[in-house]
């Protein structure tokens, strides 16, 4: 029954066309697609495509199907796509202000009035707080070079502050989209260990 002729296998997860040598070298329990001729298969981006597709009219639908997804999901990294689409669909990820967004500003501060500004805040402080830890360190240095360590410190500091502390790094509202880590929607991922 299978289509032999022109007919191509895949991997499941990002669509790599196996040769017999790639076949042989995969682990077991590797999920692959049979592709018969004329078809083609990105991986399991397209599924997420679909659901995202779908997310735009049906949220609670979405979300629904990814659980009854997950429950019978036995890939790991599977599972941890859908729990993690599951988690951030299950947010007002796109409301910005307080009042928008109630549940998300459980305990912060009364003064930060939308996710933008705490976040450039949180940014600002943590940046503050490695400056604070690189100069307590100067008791550390050698004494001959303590004066030099202090002039990379205050040529660090100076930057830092005519940057603002690089606050704009996950404030999604940053207009220049170079200065900020994370997208308009507020999404950021490590780039680097």
């Amino acid at each position: 029954q299978l289509p032999l002729a022109g007919s191509r296998l895949c991997l499941y997860e990002d669509g790599t066309e196996l040769t017999e040598s790639f076949f042989r070298a995969l682990p077991p329990q590797t999920e692959l697609v049979l592709l018969g001729p004329g078809e083609s298969w990105r991986g399991c981006a397209g599924d997420i495509e679909r659901l995202l597709a779908a997310f735009c009219s049906q949220q609670g639908a979405v979300v629904e199907a990814a659980r009854r997804l997950l429950t019978d999901e036995r890939a790991p990294r599977r599972q941890k796509l859908l729990a993690d689409l599951i988690h951030n669909l299950s947010e007002n990820i796109l409301a910005e202000d307080r009042e928008d967004d109630k549940k998300w500003f459980e305990g912060l501060e009364s003064r930060f009035k939308n996710k933008s500004s705490y976040l450039r805040h949180s940014c600002e402080s943590r940046m503050r707080g490695y400056m604070r830890e690189v100069s307590g360190f100067i008791s550390n240095v050698h004494p001959a070079a303590r004066d030099a360590y202090r002039g990379i410190i205050d040529l660090m500091a100076d930057k830092l502050k005519s940057v603002k502390y690089n606050g704009c790094y996950f404030d999604r509202r940053e207009e220049e989209e170079a200065a900020r880590l994370c997208t308009a929607e507020g999404w950021f991922s490590c780039q680097v260990p």
